[in-house]
C-alpha cells in the first residue's frame, strides 16, 4: 500500500490551520490569571469557565503538536508507520486520524496501558 503524502500533508496543514485559529481566538493562556471579577458571586463562575478554557487551550495545543510531528514525519518519509511495529497504518485510519503514530493494535496495545 502506498500513501497519497501530499493528501495528507494538506489536511495535516488545514488542521493546523485550524488549530492555530483556535488558538488565536482563544486570546493569552487562561492560566495567566487574568479576568477574575471582584464579585464573590461570580467567583464559581469564573472558576468554572477558566479551567474550561485551560483543558480546551491544553487539548488544542497538544493536538497542533501531534499535527506538527505528523508533518514531520512526512518530510522524513516515515509517515504512515507505526511507531511500535514499523508496520504500515491503515490509509481508513489515517483519514480519520492523521496524525496517529501507531497501527489500530499498537494504539489499543497502549490504551490498556
Amino acid at each position: 500500500m502506498t500513501l497519497n503524502n501530499d493528501y495528507f500533508k494538506a489536511r495535516l496543514e488545514e488542521l493546523r490551520e485550524e488549530l492555530l485559529a483556535e488558538l488565536a481566538v482563544a486570546g493569552p493562556h487562561p492560566e495567566s490569571g487574568h479576568g477574575y471579577s471582584t464579585h464573590p458571586a461570580d467567583h464559581g463562575t469564573d472558576a468554572f469557565e477558566q479551567t474550561a478554557g485551560i483543558a480546551v487551550r491544553r487539548n488544542a495545543e497538544r493536538l497542533l503538536y501531534e499535527v506538527e510531528r505528523a508533518l514531520t514525519r512526512i518530510e522524513e518519509n516515515r509517515y504512515g508507520i507505526c511507531r511500535d511495529c514499523g508496520q504500515l497504518i491503515d490509509r481508513a485510519r489515517l483519514k480519520v486520524i492523521p496524525y496517529a503514530r501507531y497501527c489500530l493494535d499498537c494504539a489499543n496495545k497502549h490504551s490498556k496501558g
